[in-house]
């Protein structure tokens, strides 16, 4: 059996740091997977096909491959994808672009040209796949945007995120990093979840809550208001994808510890000052706790 890392890499979603990751765990045995285009979808059977091929890889990492995950006998596959709250995603989109040369792309030659919020206005009037429910759409409908998602892709995106070997949410990336790693062990027992920030885009030092405040700022209130309206789905995803990665750094041991030491390395090593950029969901009460005690002992009663 062969077991290999597939890291679904959605633009502007930690991705890149992700990504060196992997390179620095797997070295040769790491590869990227992309097609002859920029708005390439590749195939799940179009990746068994690819490994086959290439027999010595281990871990991949690709743009353009979506979900669901390949089902190729003999290989068992750990999905590694990271979401990210969908306004601050757009954000970090026009700061990225900004940085790029005007001539090499149409959204840097605007993100040259003008403000983030005419930025933001103008993918809101002419490219409604860039800034609706992108990350559902993703998840639930191969990333094929033929209208807008709805409630039963929220769902179909749900049950792919919960079903990830290791989901993780950009403004949690470091709890995300923490429970990830505990639970590759069994397979993946000398991964190193040190990830140095990368294509950042961010000011150092920011929260998510002061780059939304900055983002209202330049669009004003009506348009960041349609944002949110084309975003509903994306937002109850990451939160649902917080709350999933809260339950599962919980359950490591020592995660407290773990965490801060895991901080205190990347900053060492980088340089870059390692802060919390969000508060992952508090723990289930009690009410949950019996809830979770009832459903458990009713299906051990069923056996």
């Amino acid at each position: 059996m062969r077991f290999v890392i597939l890291h679904y890499h959605i633009f502007k979603n930690a991705g890149t740091a992700v990504e060196n990751l992997l390179k620095s765990n797997f070295g040769s045995r790491f590869a990227t997977f992309e097609g002859d285009s920029l708005d390439c979808q590749l195939s799940p059977g179009s990746l068994g096909a690819w490994l086959e091929q290439n027999p010595e890889v281990q871990a991949v990492s690709s743009h353009q491959l979506r979900y669901p995950k390949p089902d190729a006998p003999g290989f068992v596959f750990f999905d590694l994808c990271f979401l990210r709250d969908p306004i601050d995603r757009i954000h970090s989109i026009y700061t990225f672009y900004r940085k790029l040369p005007p001539q090499s792309d149409p959204l840097s030659l605007l993100a040259n040209q003008t403000t983030l919020g005419r930025f933001a206005a103008h993918l809101v009037e002419q490219s409604p796949h860039m800034v609706n429910d992108v990350q559902v759409t993703m998840l639930a409908t191969d990333g094929a945007y033929l209208r807008p998602p709805c409630a039963g892709d929220l769902e179909r995106a749900t049950e792919t995120l919960r079903g990830m070997s290791f989901p993780g949410v950009a403004d949690c990336f470091y709890e995300s990093m923490v429970a990830g790693q505990y639970f590759w062990r069994p397979v993946f027992p000398g991964f190193d979840n040190a990830a140095i920030p990368a294509n950042v885009s961010r000011e150092p030092g920011s929260t998510l809550a002061s780059r939304l405040n900055a983002m209202r700022s330049a669009c004003g209130n009506a348009l960041y208001e349609q944002l949110e309206r084309l975003n509903v789905l994306d937002r109850e995803l990451v939160r649902r994808a917080r709350v999933e990665i809260a339950r599962r750094f919980r359950l490591t041991p020592d995660h407290d510890r773990r965490l801060a030491e895991l901080r205190a390395r990347v900053q060492t090593v980088s340089g870059w000052e390692v802060k919390p950029e969000s508060v992952l969901p508090a723990e289930p009460g009690r009410a949950w706790a019996l809830l979770y005690g009832l459903i458990h002992s009713t299906a051990g009663g069923s056996r």
